[in-house]
Order: C-alpha cells, then structure tokens, then sequence
C-alpha cells in the first residue's frame, strides 16, 4: 500500500493510495490540473486511478470530483447526502452510494466508512485497507467523538486532522465570532491539541505514522501543529517509534508505503 497526501488544508485536500491492481482518489478539492501535476509529481500515475471516494460536499473536498469524471471516466463515489449536497457541480455524473458501515473494493484496497459530526450533509471518515494494513483519511472529524480513538487504533497511518491553534483562532480579526465559535464546536474540526491528546491516550502501538492534515491557513502553522502534537505524544514516538509528519497545504507530501 503506497500514500501520498496531494494538498491538505481549507484551500483543497485530496489524498492518493496506489497498489499494484490500480489507485484511488480520497476528496479532490483542487483544481482538475493541479491535482493531476501533484500526482504525477510524488510518482502517481493517472492511468491507474479507478475512481475518487469523496468525504463530504465542500468545495476543498469535492470540487474537482465532476471534472476529472467528466475527463478521465473516473467513478465517484459518495454518501446519497453529499450528493445531494454537491447538487448540479457534479452535472449527469452516475455516482455510486456508499454509506457509514458499508464497504467497498475498488482498486486493490478494501474500504471501510465511519460518520463523522463535522457540519455537513452525511460525512464520512475513510480507512483504506490491505494485506494486513491499514491506512485512514481522517479530517474533517467535528470533535473527538464517541468511537474513534477505536477506529484511530486500527490504523497503522492516518491522515489525522489538526486544523487550529486556539490562540490563534481566538486573535484572529479576520474571524466573526459565529465562525470561531462554529469552529471549535462540535460540529467543526479538532485543535492541534485535541488531536495529540486522542493518538496519546490510545492503547497499543498503532498508528505508527501520523501525518497531520487540514491544517488552517490563518489559524494554525506547520511549526505549531507539529510541536503540539509531538510534545503530547512522546511517549509513543519513544515506546513505538511512531513517525509524525505534516501535509504540506498546497504541495504534495511523497508517496510512501504503509509498513
């Protein structure tokens, strides 16, 4: 199983996971031509994606899901509420349902979906599996809900979102105080801080990577995020080796394979 992050954060996310039987697409949130230069810049190859798997309807998540079906045939697929949530964007595109609980095999890889609270129509939570790994895109989470410190637990490597710095946040003048409150509420994204407190306190040695995602282009920095989570979560980086890494907001992070 190989990964890549190919942008992360509220200007566009998407995500690539390669084998050997084809690839797939987590969200495409940026623009049709940037995704495809981002993913043949870490080694992807177009000609081996089957088809993108898109988390919920924002436009950082689901922009170019039309275009590059409409282009390269690729599948979608997607809960009935984000279809409905992204509406004519998609034009005639045929979507194929996936729901909270269900699964799916496309492209070497087993998928799982978990719901998740974030403000929006039927969000999902995605973990890519196969062999005996495991990989989850988990963004866009709301807060640190009833269930996924388990679900966390299985992953080998996660995607694992680490938005905002409350400091941050709370100066920020760009920010109405609806927006902030709407934030750091339940049905927003998780601090830099809540993210490191949800890896510290799960049990076992898993995940063993952690690349924090989504990170906000005004209330958070890559220097913060990191040194939050790895302060709270030393112990596991010296017990088990855990490797913690950033996505890049724009750019893509390399293709690795999950071990």
């Amino acid at each position: 199983m190989l990964v890549a992050s190919l942008a992360s954060g509220s200007s566009g996310n998407s995500y690539y996971l390669q084998s050997p039987e084809g690839a797939m697409l987590v969200d495409a949130g940026l623009s049709g031509r940037r995704l495809l230069e981002n993913l043949r810049a870490v080694g992807g190859d177009p000609a081996l994606v089957r088809g993108v798997i898109v988390t919920h309807e924002h436009r950082d998540h689901a922009g170019a899901a039309g275009i590059l079906h409409r282009r390269h045939g690729w599948k979608l697929w997607m809960t009935p509420g984000t279809r409905e949530g992204v509406g004519d964007r998609l034009g005639k595109a045929e979507v194929e349902a996936i729901g909270a609980g269900s699964g799916l095999i496309a492209g070497g890889f087993r998928f799982e979906f978990a719901a998740t609270p974030h403000d929006s129509r039927e969000p999902v939570a995605v973990t890519a599996e196969r062999g005996a790994r495991r990989c989850g895109i988990f963004t866009d989470l709301g807060h640190p809900f009833p269930g996924l410190a388990e679900l966390v637990s299985r992953l080998d490597c996660v995607f694992l979102e680490s938005n905002y710095d409350p400091g941050l946040l709370a100066a920020n003048p760009n920010y109405r105080p609806p927006l902030k409150s709407w934030i750091r509420g339940e049905g927003g994204h998780l601090a830099n801080a809540e993210a490191g407190r949800l890896v510290r306190d799960l049990p076992g040695a898993r995940p063993r990577r952690v690349i924090l995602s989504h990170l906000s282009l005004e209330n958070n920095r890559p220097d913060l995020a990191y040194r939050c989570f790895t302060g709270l979560t030393a112990g596991r980086a010296e017990n088990y080796g855990m490797l913690t890494l950033v996505a890049p907001r724009h750019d893509p992070l390399r293709l690795s394979e999950v071990d």
